[in-house]
């Protein structure tokens, strides 16, 4: 008999081959609708736990520590049933309408920025800003992203909210940091806003990783590196930031993203964030204009 805390609610559903050509059907139909509807926007169906970033690399021998935690095993079955029926959710291509002198951005992210009541979302309707394209994808870590992230010309700032999936796999930061690098090289944008990663209520993961202690070494590490580079770094959660580096009570429901609600508050820091750092671009670039022209280049 299988152990109370493992079972599983009973779901009637189709046979797994017709299950995946139903949900494909229906994701190709969807899309369409939103395209038509003229409407950028990518939710793929259903991804089954094998295929699920949360889960690639639990092996106990591939954990950064090398030992299993006490209960990991435990969580991953219980887990499973969750990370089997989890949307996987993207977001790519332009948001929004393009106003009249709007700083146009790239955007590289995970589920903080793909997820329904974004704060990439909320700008698609801030004049100030447009989003040109990019990639964001619920759990993902910098190197996956960086793998599928489109080239984006014409962005003045290159917005980069990556790193909370890498701490929550143990990826070393050394990596983190080298895909990111690679990512923004590759882009060529004249600014970049490099975001610290949220808060976290979660003291441990699937991979025993105390994610509120990792999530603010790997801050410490994306500034030291955003320095050398000449790169700006926000925190647009400070307003949702407690002092231990969890969510102020209200602004999270599960701990990892914020709510919807405290999205409007984190968008608006975004867009000053973005506004400024394209403004700086523009004059620097006009600056080097008039250098040239002055000697004669």
């Amino acid at each position: 008999m299988q152990p109370r805390a493992l079972r599983q609610p009973r779901v009637h559903e189709p046979r797994p081959g017709r299950r995946r050509r139903m949900l494909c059907v229906a994701g190709v139909l969807g899309a369409a609708a939103l395209l038509g509807a003229g409407v950028v926007v990518v939710v793929p169906g259903i991804v089954s736990a094998a295929e699920h970033p949360a889960v690639v690399g639990s092996a106990p021998h591939e954990r950064g520590a090398g030992v299993v935690p006490a209960g990991t095993v435990r969580v991953d079955a219980e887990r499973t049933w969750e990370l089997d029926h989890t949307p996987d959710q993207v977001l790519t291509g332009p948001l929004g309408a393009a106003a009249p002198g709007a700083v146009r951005f790239a955007y590289a992210g995970d589920s903080v920025t793909a997820r329904p009541g974004s704060w990439l979302r909320d700008l698609a309707a801030d004049p100030a800003v447009h989003a040109i394209g990019g990639y964001a994808h619920s759990g993902y870590r910098a190197d996956q992203v960086a793998a599928l992230m489109p080239a984006v010309p014409g962005a003045d700032v290159l917005v980069v909210e990556l790193g909370t999936n890498d701490v929550n796999q143990d990826v070393p930061a050394t990596r983190t940091i080298a895909a990111i690098n690679a990512l923004v090289a590759r882009d060529g944008a004249p600014h970049v806003l490099v975001v610290d990663t949220p808060p976290s209520d979660h003291t441990t993961s699937l991979w025993g990783v105390d994610r509120r202690t990792g999530n603010a070494e790997m801050n410490r590490d994306l500034a030291s590196d955003a320095r050398h580079h000449g790169w700006t770094v926000i925190d647009p959660f400070a307003a949702v930031r407690t002092a231990d580096g969890a969510y102020a009570p209200g602004t999270s429901l599960d701990g990892i993203h914020p709510t919807t609600a405290a999205n409007t508050a984190i968008a608006r820091r975004f867009a000053r964030a973005i506004v400024a750092a394209g403004h700086s671009a523009t004059t620097a670039t006009t600056a080097a204009g008039t250098t040239a022209t002055a000697t004669g280049a």
